[in-house]
């Protein structure tokens, strides 16, 4: 584990690897952490890869996958609504497609785990929920529909498994 490069055999060490401080850098569309410490009022702290979002800029932050079952379209989108200053110094919105991305939401001692190699398709998308004393998270199997919505007056998240059977994910 520790030591020299493993010879390969010819008198010659082996490639060298890429530097761990690179392999560290958040790549693509990066990380997204949603933390929600209030609902009285509604507090949270929205990260997009290592910069935090003032809380009044945002307008919304959501989450939404529908597996199409019938040969419909799926969709698989996390996006952010926020509002900037334009040229002329008013106020507008601004759309911001997250995926591909790694989108975590922690609200009311409950997490939930979004990550999504392509928008609006299922193929390396992976959703978890909680964290178990050891680090990892119970991953869902046989989801239908997953709805998340952070606003300044809202905070929801819903799914709905294939056979129907909606729960919310954040009782209050």
């Amino acid at each position: 584990m520790f030591g020299r490069p493993p010879d390969t055999g010819n008198g010659k060490a082996a490639p060298q690897r890429r530097a761990a401080s690179d392999a560290a850098r958040i790549e693509g569309g990066g990380l997204v952490h949603v933390v929600v410490t209030s609902l009285s009022p509604i507090t949270f702290y929205l990260f997009l890869n290592d910069r935090i979002l003032p809380q009044m800029e945002i307008d919304s932050f959501e989450i939404n996958i529908d597996v199409a079952s019938d040969g419909g379209d799926t969709i698989v989108r996390a996006a952010l609504s926020r509002f900037v200053k334009s040229v002329t110094g008013e106020q507008t919105s601004q759309y911001t497609n997250l995926f591909p991305s790694t989108v975590e939401l922690v609200a009311l001692g409950r997490r939930i785990l979004v990550t999504a190699q392509n928008a609006d398709s299922t193929d390396n998308l992976f959703v978890s929920l909680g964290i178990r004393p050891d680090g990892t998270s119970n991953e869902l199997q046989g989801l239908k529909s997953l709805h998340v919505m952070v606003t300044n007056v809202l905070v929801e998240a819903n799914l709905t498994w294939e056979d129907g059977q909606t729960e919310d994910l954040l009782p209050h």
